[in-house]
């Protein structure tokens, strides 16, 4: 049997040129957190994420990677329950969950390496195209809307969907939305991205009857994932597709979206719910009740989920800068296929990311 050897880690920041405001977080620098772990024979696989300013790499030096090490390299599952059971007492949702997550989905890169195949072919999920969507832009004072529908507008083409952050100016956002509806390609839609900035239905409500008649793919993250009564509510009454999920880690919450708040998609973090074997099972959950899953964030390893993929442009850009880092990965043509190299099929540029080793 192959076993995991060892389990390194890396940190690295790297500012962003203007600061982002997403909901009521402020954001000026990404910091990420990646893993590299290593076989007996010398397979490694690597996951990256954002550290979102949390402890991530302590945590799995400290909590999670003594339970990885000794395990089978080809049973990324049964390492999962290990790594679960192993840190159970303080870890079981939050960011130990997010912990385990990291080293999951390098482990599964490990195991789709070591078979030779992209991962995509291990899960069995196919390398057909999936549904695209860009986070396109984030509005500001400083811009008119005209200015960032031209923005949005200039990279919509091929797209499935094209996303925007939320403005708290109503009057800034009716007339935004309204110039996207009516100038985007017919074939893309348009998401409104709320980052859990409203605090409860009655205030999402009030604001979002400003908007005008806005015609939306989805409304992503009006309130905290936790009220699924509150998303429900915001459904029914504006009218309007919801979809969250983002940085969930319970999947009992991600459930409660379904079963209670009705929504028109499932948005799931990879890393966030604990890795590609936990992931596995939330999206055959979501299938089995007719219910679309959207991945957050992570495009080059949600392409291999056979979901939605959620991607910042390619290439340095002012939102996000782990595509400069990322070497390899699905093709981004409008829709996403996932690469046929093995594994996750993709590395980490070595002069960003220096794993510690002993």
């Amino acid at each position: 049997m192959t076993t995991i050897t060892r389990i390194d880690t890396a940190t690295a920041v790297l500012p962003l040129p203007a600061p982002l405001q997403l909901g009521a977080m402020t954001v000026t620098r990404r910091e990420y957190s990646a893993v590299q772990v290593t076989a007996d024979d010398g397979t490694t696989g690597i996951a990256y994420c954002l550290s979102r300013e949390a402890p991530m790499v302590e945590i799995v030096d400290r909590l999670v990677a003594a339970h990885a090490v000794s395990a089978d390299a080809d049973d990324p599952a049964a390492t999962w329950e290990r790594m679960l059971r192993g840190s159970a007492i303080v870890g079981r949702v939050g960011l130990v969950r997010r912990a385990i997550g990291l080293v999951d989905i390098a482990l599964w890169d490990i195991a789709a390496r070591r078979a030779g195949v992209p991962l995509w072919k291990m899960l069995g999920t196919g390398d057909a195209p999936r549904d695209s969507m860009l986070v396109a832009a984030y509005p500001s004072a400083e811009r008119s809307p005209r200015e960032v529908a031209d923005e949005v507008l200039a990279q919509a083409g091929g797209w499935t969907n094209v996303k925007i952050s939320r403005s708290p100016d109503p009057a800034y956002m009716r007339e935004l939305i309204a110039i996207l509806n009516l100038e985007l390609p017919a074939a893309t839609g348009l998401v409104v991205d709320v980052g859990f900035g409203w605090p409860d239905a009655d205030t999402a409500l009030t604001e979002i009857a400003q908007w005008g008649d806005p015609r939306l793919t989805w409304l992503e993250d009006p309130l905290l994932p936790e009220d699924a009564e509150g998303v429900a509510r915001i459904r029914r009454e504006s009218g309007l597709p919801v979809a969250v999920g983002d940085e969930v880690t319970d999947p009992a919450v991600l459930k409660a979206l379904v079963e209670v708040g009705g929504v028109e998609a499932l948005r799931i973090d990879v890393v966030a719910i604990g890795g590609v074997t936990p992931a596995r099972e939330m999206i055959a959950w979501a299938a089995e009740r007719g219910v679309p899953v959207s991945g957050h964030v992570y495009p080059e390893v949600t392409a291999h989920l056979g979901i939605g993929v959620e991607t910042f442009a390619r290439g340095i850009n002012p939102y996000d800068p782990a595509p400069s880092f990322i070497l390899g990965g699905p093709s981004f043509e409008g829709r996403v296929r996932p690469t046929d190299a093995v594994g996750l099929g993709f590395t980490l540029d070595p002069t960003v990311f220096r794993f510690e080793r002993d």
